[in-house]
């Protein structure tokens, strides 16, 4: 965990855009409402980040690392059922999150964390045609599951999934 003051001052930007991405569409907070929120200024804010998109990415990215080195997930190691149900549950905690920034258009953002963690995994193992795949086809799962409301659960998934991502 972040304990310097500048890693302090990531975070409470950080959780204030977050808190207002539940609040307004992303396209209409500004700099100035994230730095009001966090009780920050735009020059800290700009030393840590350089624009409201980085600090989705870095969101994403620290999530998804801790989420990595907690939970042992292995496309190698897991049956397939385990893989996805891992996934899908760690998917389900950011739920509220998730959906705020496919309401805003940035999935991209997301799909892009996929693709990033599936090329760092599977380099040299995989080539990046199958790697890519493997990355698209997971995240296209997760973008239909959550534009439908994430009615079925991680086990529910893995269920009807099982079949078509078996090694």
């Amino acid at each position: 965990m972040k304990t310097t003051r500048e890693g302090l001052v990531s975070e409470y930007i950080t959780e204030a855009l977050l808190m207002l991405l539940k609040q307004k569409d992303f396209s209409s907070i500004s700099i100035t409402d994230i730095c009001n929120r966090a009780g920050t200024t735009r020059m800290s804010f700009y030393r840590n980040f350089e624009s409201k998109e980085d600090i989705i990415r870095k969101w994403l990215q620290e999530q998804t690392d801790g989420f990595l080195e907690r939970s042992g997930i292995s496309y190698s190691n897991d049956t397939t059922e385990d893989y996805i149900i891992k996934l899908f549950t760690h998917l389900s905690n950011y739920k509220e999150e998730l959906t705020a920034l496919y309401d805003s258009g940035l999935s991209y953002l997301v799909k892009d964390e996929f693709d990033r963690v599936f090329l760092s995994i599977h380099h040299g193992e995989y080539d990046d045609y199958k790697t890519f795949f493997h990355a698209g086809g997971i995240y296209n799962i997760f973008y239909l599951w959550m534009r439908n409301g994430f009615k079925e659960s991680p086990q529910e998934l893995a269920h009807k999934l099982e079949g078509l991502l078996s090694k």
